[in-house]
C-alpha cells in the first residue's frame, strides 16, 4: 500500500511504519498521534529530497564507512540469531540494510558539506544574547528526597503510614523500614528518589518535600497514588551560569540554529518544484 509519492518515488506503508516507530521512541510515546504521524510522513518526504540532492552532486561514500556502520548496528544486537530475525520480522536483507546505511550518509555528508555554519559570532553579541537570555542559564532548584510509601487512600493504609511514621526515630530508622514496607519500586534504594524540581512530582508531595529542612521527615502525606512518609535529603539552590561558562556552548548553539535555518529554508525550496501527494487517510 502507497502511503505518499515525490515525484515518482512511492513511500510504501512498511517504510512509514519504521519511520514511524523510531519518531515514537523519540516523541517518548507508545501510541501514535497525529503530530507523530505528521512528522514521521514529513521526515520521509524531507529525506528523499535531500537523498536526490545528494546523488546530484555526486557525492560518493566509501565502502568502508558503510561496513563501519554495518557493524555499529550488528553490535546492538545480543547475538547473530536476533539480528537475523530482525532481518526476517521487517522483510529486510543485508543488501536492502547497507543501502540504507549509504543513503543516510549519504544525506549527512551532504547537509555537512552545504550546511554547516563555520562563522563566528562576535563577544559583544554573544554578551549581549546571553544577557538578553539571562533565565535560561539558571537552573532549578532541586531537591533529594526519599520516601516511603504506603498503597491507598483508605483509613487502613492511613493507619499503616501513622503506624510506621512512630516508629522512625532516625534517618537509619527510615531507611530501613522504607526498605521493609514501602509500595514503591524505590523501596530497593531505600526509598531513594534522587534530585528532582518543581514540577516532577505531585503536587501535594512537592509541596511538603520541598518545605522540609535536610532530613527532616513529614507526617504520612496523601496523594493519588496513597500515603508518603517523605525526608528531605539534599538541596541545590537555582545558580545562573557565568558568561564564560556558557560562552563556547552559545556559539556552538547559535551555529547549530544558522546550519538548520538554512537548511529548512532549502528543503522548502525543493518541496516547493516537487510534486508531493499524501494519502493521509492510509497513515
Amino acid at each position: 500500500m502507497i502511503v505518499a509519492r515525490v515525484n515518482d518515488y512511492e513511500i510504501d506503508f512498511h517504510e512509514y511504519q519504521a519511520e514511524l516507530k523510531e519518531v515514537l521512541k523519540c516523541m517518548h510515546i507508545s501510541q501514535p498521534n497525529e503530530q507523530a504521524k505528521k512528522r514521521a510522513i514529513e521526515q520521509l518526504i524531507d529525506g528523499y529530497l535531500l537523498l536526490t540532492s545528494a546523488k546530484d552532486s555526486k557525492t560518493k561514500i566509501p565502502e568502508d564507512d558503510i561496513e563501519h556502520e554495518m557493524v555499529e548496528l550488528k553490535l546492538k544486537f545480543e547475538s547473530a540469531d536476533e539480528f537475523n530475525d530482525m532481518l526476517n520480522e521487517n522483510n529486510l536483507n543485508i543488501e536492502m540494510i547497507k543501502d540504507r546505511i549509504k543513503n543516510n550518509l549519504l544525506i549527512s555528508h551532504y547537509i555537512k558539506t552545504n550546511f554547516t555554519d563555520n562563522s563566528e559570532t562576535s563577544v559583544d553579541k554573544l554578551k549581549e544574547i546571553y544577557e538578553e537570555n539571562i533565565d535560561s542559564f539558571k537552573t532549578q532548584e532541586m531537591i533529594k528526597a526519599s520516601h516511603i510509601l504506603i498503597k491507598g487512600t483508605d483509613e487502613k493504609s492511613l493507619k499503616k503510614a501513622q503506624e510506621l511514621h512512630d516508629q522512625i526515630k532516625t534517618t537509619e530508622d527510615f531507611q530501613r523500614i522504607a526498605a521493609e514496607c514501602s509500595d514503591c519500586p524505590s523501596k530497593c534504594h531505600r526509598g531513594d528518589l534522587g534530585f528532582f524540581p518543581k514540577g516532577k512530582m505531585v503536587k501535594g508531595f512537592e509541596d511538603v518535600a520541598f518545605n522540609l529542612k535536610q532530613y527532616e521527615i513529614s507526617k504520612p502525606v496523601k496523594t493519588k497514588f496513597g500515603y508518603h512518609i517523605i525526608m528531605n535529603t539534599g538541596r541545590k539552590d537555582s545558580v545562573t551560569a557565568n558568561f564564560g561558562e556558557v560562552k563556547d556552548a552559545l556559539q556552538d548553539r547559535l551555529k547549530k540554529i544558522d546550519s538548520e535555518l538554512k537548511l529548512i529554508k532549502y528543503l522548502k525550496g525543493l518541496r516547493s518544484k516537487a510534486e508531493i501527494v499524501i494519502k493521509h487517510k492510509e497513515l
